[in-house]
């Protein structure tokens, strides 16, 4: 009798006569309210039903003459009310759906950037690490092993919280690779100014790494703060490059600090009191 497209508005609206439940009213067209009302008024207490699709959404019963405004009542919840209102509107589209072919695409080119992304790190890391002990020699060996400490609890850190590494993921690891080189090559720096002012090893390593840690913990907090922005207000692969760099982040606080400190200790203490040229960076 009539259409979608004789339908003008549905929207659900909480029932006065019933207030738990809500009611879905609706509006037709001048036209289609002068053929619906002689129609319900024929039909009264007989099943009427709404069809989407060839398939019956709703079977309802005609309670009373129905022109170009009437409700549909019962025990609706607002979130069934609503989503008959949808129907009512999206039975009002002209065109529907149909399949024509259906094809499944395979994770094959999301799998190749991972494989690139993950090899771009490891070249990334093996020419950093070489870097560092060629041009830092001894102390570079430090940076090394802190380096791939970091790497060992960001990666364990995932694994704990069932994260999935995505490729923005993996641009957190390459970035807190940077980070945790950048924090070394800070404190060998001073420790290399402190040795050149004629200081001796021991006072060189402790003046060095407290004169480089004000830097560090600044670019690390503004980083992490970044970081926790874009996990807020960014989508999912942004979330995911947000908490693997904050993990990294703290990460490289606690190697390129304390284990990078402590391996130094070691190394000075191991011996008689070291001279300025026992200490090679």
């Amino acid at each position: 009798m009539i259409t979608g497209r004789d339908l003008r508005t549905a929207r659900a609206q909480r029932s006065t006569e019933r207030p738990p439940y809500y009611d879905v009213s609706f509006n037709l067209t001048t036209a289609a309210g002068q053929r619906f009302g002689p129609f319900t008024e024929a039909n009264m207490n007989r099943p009427i039903a709404t069809i989407l699709d060839h398939r019956v959404q709703l079977v309802a019963t005609i309670n009373g003459r129905i022109e170009d405004s009437g409700q549909i009542t019962g025990s609706f919840t607002q979130d069934e009310a609503s989503d008959l209102a949808l129907i009512l509107e999206a039975g009002a589209l002209p065109a529907s759906i149909t399949y024509i072919e259906e094809r499944t695409v395979g994770p094959s080119l999301g799998a190749d950037s991972i494989h690139h992304g993950m090899y771009a790190s490891l070249t990334s890391l093996i020419v950093v690490l070489i870097f560092m002990v060629f041009y830092y020699r001894s102390a570079g060996v430090n940076a090394v092993i802190a380096l791939l400490l970091n790497l060992l609890i960001l990666l364990a850190a995932l694994a704990y919280f069932s994260a999935v590494l995505t490729l923005p993921g993996i641009a957190g690891v390459i970035l807190t690779i940077g980070m945790g080189v950048d924090s070394n090559v800070l404190i060998f720096e001073r420790i290399r100014e402190e040795l050149r002012g004629g200081k001796s090893p021991v006072s060189a390593v402790d003046l060095g790494f407290k004169r480089a840690f004000l830097t560090i913990i600044d670019t690390h907090v503004t980083t992490v703060v970044s970081a926790v922005f874009l996990f807020l207000f960014g989508t999912g692969p942004i979330k995911g490059f947000a908490v693997s760099l904050t993990i990294g982040l703290v990460a490289n606080l606690f190697t390129s600090v304390y284990v990078s400190r402590l391996i130094f200790d070691w190394h000075l203490s191991s011996g008689p009191r070291q001279t300025q040229t026992e200490l090679s960076i």
